[in-house]
């Protein structure tokens, strides 16, 4: 608490009416060069995944452990800045990703970004039932946009005949709940049930289909108990973390791993979720 207190004595205007100061060019555009490539991102349940754990933890997840380095952001937000392109790419592709057995959104960062798109995850869906004689290309794209933002399709027209589903990725708003079975009406009054599956997916509300929280702090099961849930690790993320300004974003550098994320490997690496029933 007096931590808190000092650190909100230093928010005083002391010193915004002074001169300017103009760095020089060459630093500035070194520090540009050097934070390029940038994956900014948060938790879906920030009460149940610990912001340093996750810091510390997800570059070695990757691979790219002492390659990649983690920042705890304003807004319980974090940034991972990548030395390549590649390596960036690298891990875009592979997610999504998770923490602590719940999703982490990841987003591209760029000096303009909306910060709209840190409400999405990119999600590879598997869609199955789509009765054969309607199977092309312009079908696959219509009903993907019905399910959400569509991004691009995994489908070859030579041996869809004989696949038992087709893959689809979409950035799914996560403030929207999961659907796992849509009626579609290929003909007049005739609904086929299509079935969903979400690849790499962890962690969500099994009575509504949110994956911002858990069933126990589900309103429409119990009314959001477990809002003080002993599981919560999180609270503490700032407690002892001393944030510094840098650029009109509060930052801090996590260098040590701490012991509570020596299994992280685990905990991060996505697997598919199965609806239980009718598939």
């Amino acid at each position: 608490m007096a931590e808190n207190i000092r650190r909100s004595l230093q928010d005083i205007n002391l010193g915004d009416d002074d001169e300017p100061f103009v760095l020089p060019a060459d630093v500035v555009r070194q520090a540009e060069e050097e934070n390029r490539f940038i994956l900014i991102g948060h938790p879906v349940m920030p009460r149940k995944q610990n912001l340093r754990a996750i810091v510390a933890s997800m570059p070695r997840s990757w691979g790219f452990e002492c390659l990649v380095r983690g920042r705890i952001i304003e807004h319980r937000r974090f940034q991972f800045v990548f030395p390549s392109v590649e390596a960036m790419d690298t891990v875009i592709r592979r997610g999504p990703w998770a923490y602590a057995d719940r999703m982490l959104v990841l987003q591209c960062w760029t000096p303009l970004m909306d910060m709209a798109m840190l409400n999405f995850i990119p999600f590879w869906i598997q869609i199955r039932g789509i009765p054969l004689q309607y199977m092309n290309r312009t079908v696959i794209v219509n009903i993907a946009r019905v399910l959400g933002e569509y991004i691009q399709m995994d489908y070859n027209e030579e041996v869809g005949s004989r696949m038992e589903f087709v893959r689809v990725r979409l950035n799914w708003n996560v403030n929207n709940p999961l659907k796992f079975q849509r009626n579609f009406q290929f003909t007049p009054r005739v609904n086929t049930l299509l079935r969903i599956q979400y690849e790499r997916l962890r962690g969500f509300c099994e009575t509504c289909g949110m994956i911002t929280h858990d069933s126990g702090a589900c309103l429409i099961q119990n009314g959001g108990a477990d809002q003080n849930d002993e599981d919560n690790d999180s609270e503490g993320d700032n407690a002892d973390v001393e944030l510094v300004p840098n650029q009109g974003v509060l930052i801090e550098e996590i260098i040590e791993e701490s012991d509570e994320v020596a299994d992280a490997d685990n905990e991060a690496e996505g697997t598919t979720w199965r609806l239980k029933q009718n598939l």
